[in-house]
C-alpha cells in the first residue's frame, strides 16, 4: 500500500468527476473556442459546467473562471491585484509555491510592487 502526501500538488480525481468528464476526454474532445461542431459541443459544455459551478457558489456565471491548472490560476489573480487593484505590499512564507514566489519576486525587482515580504 502506498500513501500520497502531495495533495497540494495534485490529487487522485474522484470517480464522479471522471465519469462526468469521460466524454470529454475520449469523444467530444473539440477545442471550444473552435467554430466546428465539435469545439461548439465541447462549448455548450463549458458553459454548462460555468452555470452548475455558480449555481452551487450562489453566483452568476459571468463570475466563474477556469484556467488549466493552479501556477496559471495564481499568476492570474497575483496578476490582477498588482496591476489593477494596485497592491503594493505582498506578504509571503519560506514554504510558498514558487508559482507565487517567482512572479513576485520579479515584480518587486523589477518596481511593480513596493514591498514583497518572506515572513519567517
Amino acid at each position: 500500500m502506498s500513501i500520497y502526501l502531495d495533495n497540494a500538488a495534485t490529487t487522485r480525481l474522484s470517480d464522479a468527476a471522471l465519469v462526468a468528464m469521460r466524454p470529454y476526454l475520449q469523444d467530444q474532445y473539440g477545442n471550444p473556442s473552435a467554430q466546428h461542431r465539435l469545439g461548439q459541443a465541447a462549448r455548450v459544455a463549458v458553459e454548462k459546467a460555468r452555470q452548475q459551478v455558480a449555481a452551487q457558489l450562489g453566483t452568476a456565471p459571468s463570475h466563474i473562471f477556469f484556467t488549466s491548472g493552479g501556477t496559471e490560476a495564481n499568476n492570474w489573480v497575483l496578476q490582477a491585484c498588482v496591476t489593477h487593484l494596485g497592491v503594493e505590499d505582498v506578504i509571503t512564507s519560506p514554504i510558498e509555491h514558487a508559482a507565487v514566489l517567482r512572479p513576485l519576486e520579479a515584480w518587486a525587482a523589477a518596481g511593480q510592487l513596493k514591498r514583497h515580504f518572506v515572513a519567517l
